[in-house]
Parts: structure tokens; sequence; C-alpha cells
């Protein structure tokens, strides 16, 4: 029996684990499409600077609505219910910005599409983490950062196929946009048959459920444990969750602090400027439309190494060291790239419009180059931590709404960055905009060096423990 268990858990994990974070691959396709298809958008919908900033960030917005009301619908219909409506959403959202016809009907359809990305990114890792063990909770959520960054990197790669293959196809980004519907169908079709979370199911008070699931993942003298320690948890826990009531509490009010730090941390980086506008930057600094969409391929694909170099360190190393490592790989990164186009670029009137030129051939790959090892240090040290952290640190009760809260944050301050981008790279440059960047990152470093806990080789209950003062 030991021995079946022993063989059948990991494998049923692993499983549960690739389906689940199929919503991460979707998140991840879904949010890097945009950035080849912007580069041919634009000329089909006769986009200007500010529309496209619209269109890139009201993604974000609807992501801002979809984490808040998915964490409390996570809590509320279970975390397995959600994730296929995400799926659902997926599917729909993106046959929806395939078929825009308009910059009004393109911001609507990747508004919907949003609130798919946003529950997702708030549900996977809940999922996960709640149906794996302590000792395997660290490299299975990172699982879903790695899903993330393969989305984006397919997305950048079939971008780059249909732009060099059909050079000559008109609305290209039609067919871009249209794809990620495909692995939207396989997580509404994998999580038909997953579980649901046994902690959802226990707090629900049905405990067989909870025990019937927990038997396919652990080993028997380890269920009724876990179940007994879940238990005393929820009863401590019994009183109905008010978030109004709950603020009034300082360790609350201190825990949701906490992660919007660690939020803000991670998007005052620009992580999503460089994913997102990746060809649009290139493109700035003289690459043509089809060498910019192929250079942002690499992106895609140092930032897969990156993850599989953040799992294999996650193990080894405390949450506060891998984050303090990459926010200060990161900011050297955007002081480097601030500098480059300031002393590697100048700008010349060609037909009465200002346009940047490079001071020598190569000087293009020099930012790409240097937005390659800033993506090492994002997705290598802080991307793995950071999503692992926010589903670690809230208490069961509220575990759903803290991390809605905590993402809803996330995709707002992206709402407002990406927005922004821009204009700024428009107005100011690529050397003033990211020297904005690589200040705002300088202060998050000092307050994540005073504020930052740590969390590693805990379970959730002890977690909970910690900060329930």
């Amino acid at each position: 029996m030991h021995n079946k268990t022993n063989l059948h858990s990991p494998r049923r994990m692993r499983l549960i684990t690739l389906i689940s974070t199929i919503g991460g691959l979707c998140f991840g396709y879904d949010t890097g499409v945009i950035s080849g298809a912007l580069i041919f958008m634009k000329y089909d919908l006769n986009l200007t600077p500010a529309q496209e900033g619209l269109i890139t960030s009201f993604l974000l917005f609807g992501a801002a609505l979809g984490s808040l009301f998915g964490g409390y619908l996570s809590d509320k219909q279970g975390r397995r219910k959600n994730l296929l409506w995400v799926a659902a959403i997926f599917m729909v959202g993106a046959i929806a910005t395939s078929l825009a016809w308009s910059v009004p009907s393109m911001i609507v359809a990747r508004f919907v599409l949003g609130l798919a990305v946003g529950c997702a990114s708030v549900t996977v890792p809940i999922y996960i983490c709640e149906l794996a063990r302590a000792n395997q909770r660290e490299r299975l959520v990172t699982v879903n950062e790695l899903m993330i960054v393969t989305g984006q990197f397919l997305a950048y790669s079939v971008n780059a196929a249909i732009v060099n293959l059909y050079p000559d196809m008109s609305h290209n980004w039609r067919i871009m946009l249209a794809i990620p519907a495909l692995p939207g169908a396989l997580l509404w079709l994998g999580m038909l048959v997953m579980p649901e979370s046994p902690r959802f199911y226990i707090r629900r008070g049905e405990t067989e459920k909870a025990m019937s699931v927990l038997k396919t993942l652990r080993l028997p003298e380890e269920v009724d444990r876990e179940v007994k320690e879940i238990q005393q948890l929820i009863k401590v826990d019994e009183v109905k969750f008010n978030l109004f009531a709950e603020l009034k509490n300082r360790w609350v009010v201190q825990l949701v602090l906490i992660g919007l730090m660690i939020v803000l941390a991670t998007r005052v980086t620009g992580v999503n400027t460089i994913m997102y506008y990746a060809p649009t930057v290139l493109k700035a600094t003289g690459l043509g439309d089809a060498a910019a969409v192929t250079g942002a391929v690499a992106n895609g694909l140092i930032s897969i190494i990156a993850t599989l170099l953040g799992i294999a360190l996650i193990g080894r190393h405390s949450r506060r060291k891998m984050f303090f490592t990459g926010q200060a790989g990161v900011t050297l990164s955007l002081i480097l790239i601030g500098l480059s186009f300031k002393y590697f670029f100048h700008t010349e009137v060609i037909d009465g419009v200002e346009t940047l030129r490079a001071n020598f051939a190569s000087a293009p790959y020099v930012i790409l180059g240097l937005m390659l090892v800033f993506l090492l240090f994002m997705q290598g040290w802080i991307a793995p931590v950071f999503w692992l952290m926010l589903a670690e640190i809230y208490p069961l009760r509220m575990r759903g709404v803290g991390m809605g809260f905590a993402v809803f944050g996330l995709w707002t301050f992206d709402f407002i960055i990406q927005s922004l981008f821009p204009l700024l790279l428009n107005h100011y440059g690529g050397g003033m905009t990211f020297g904005f960047f690589a200040a705002a990152n300088i202060i998050m470093l000092l307050l994540l060096v005073k504020y930052l806990p740590e969390t590693r080789g805990m379970t959730l209950e002890q977690i909970e423990k910690k900060f329930s003062f």
C-alpha cells in the first residue's frame, strides 16, 4: 500500500500541476501575443500611441477586476470550478479579440480576456499550493511561472513564424490573437477530471470528500494528521469572514500591506514593458518589423531558461535572498538600458518626424542583450518567489480574498505603467524612461530589506500561525 501510494502520489500531483498550469500558459500567451500583433494592428486600426497603450493595458484593467472577484469566487465556489470558468472566458476572449473591427471593440475584447487572466493568476497558485505537500509546494507553484513564460515564448515564436513565413499576409494579427483559444479549450477539458482542493472541502464540512482527495496525494498516515491540522485552523477561523471587520486587526492590515509591497516591487521593475512592448522598443532602436518581432523570441526563450534556473534555486535558498538578488540584478540592468539609450543612440528629424537612430550598427543588439540580462534576474530570482509568497502568506479563511486583493494591486499597477509607457517612450525616450524604473527599484529594494518576511520550509498552517498574532 505504501509503495503504491509513494509511486501514485507524485505522479498524480504532477498531473494536477500540469493541467491547472495550462491556466498560466493561457495567461502568458495572452499577455505576450499583443507584443507582435500590435506592430501590424496599428496599421489596420490606425492606432495612436495612446490607443496602443489602452489596447495593451485594458487587458490589465480586466485582470485587476478578475483577480479581485476571482479570489472571492474561489473561496465561495471552489478553485476547480473557478478554473473551468476561466477556461471558458479565455476561449471567448481570444476569439473576440481576433474578430475586433475597431479600437472600442478591441478594448472591450481585451478587457474580457483580462478577466480570465486575472482570475487565473489568483486561482492557479492557490489550487496547487493547497494540494501539494509543504516540501513540494515551492517547486510546484513555480511551475505556474514556468508555464506563464512558456506561454509568452510560444506567443513570440508563433508571431515570428507568421511574420517570416507569410510576410505579405494581410490582417496577420487576427490569426495571432485567435490562437490562444486552443490552450483555453485544453484547460477546460483537463479541469473536468481534476479534484477540488481538500481545504475547500473541509471548510464546507465535506470531510469525506477531502479525505478522498488526500488519499490520492498523501501516505495513509499523513491523511488524518493533515485533516486535523486543517480542521483546527478552520475552528479558529469559524467566525464568518468579513473583510471590513478583518481590516480592523493590525496583523491583517500588515499582511495586506506586505502583499502589496511584494506586488509593487515586481511591477516597478517594468518587466511587462519588456515583455509586452519588446518588439516596439526594438523597432524604435532601428530594427525592422520582422526583425523586432523575431528578436522578442529571445526574450521568451531566456525567460524559460531563467525560470528553470529559479526552480532549481528556490529549494536551496531563502525567499528573502532570492528576492534581494533579483531586485539588485534588475535595477542594474535598467540603469544600463537607460544609459545605452542615452549614449548609443541619437534622434534625427526625417520628413518632419523625430526618429531614433543608432550610433553604430550593433547598438540595437546591445539593448536586446541587456533586456535578456534583465529577464534572467527577473524570471530566475524574483518571479518564482513572488507567486509562491503570495500563495503562502494569507490565512485559509481569507486566502482567496487576500490573494485577490494583492493581485488586484498587481494588475492595477500594471495598468497604470503600461498605459503610460508608450507615452513616456515617445516623449522622453528610452534613457529617461528606463531611468525612472531604475530609481523606483532602488527605493523598493530598501523597503524589501526591511519588511519582507521569510516563509521557507513552513507548512501553510505554520505560516498562518506565524502571522496570526
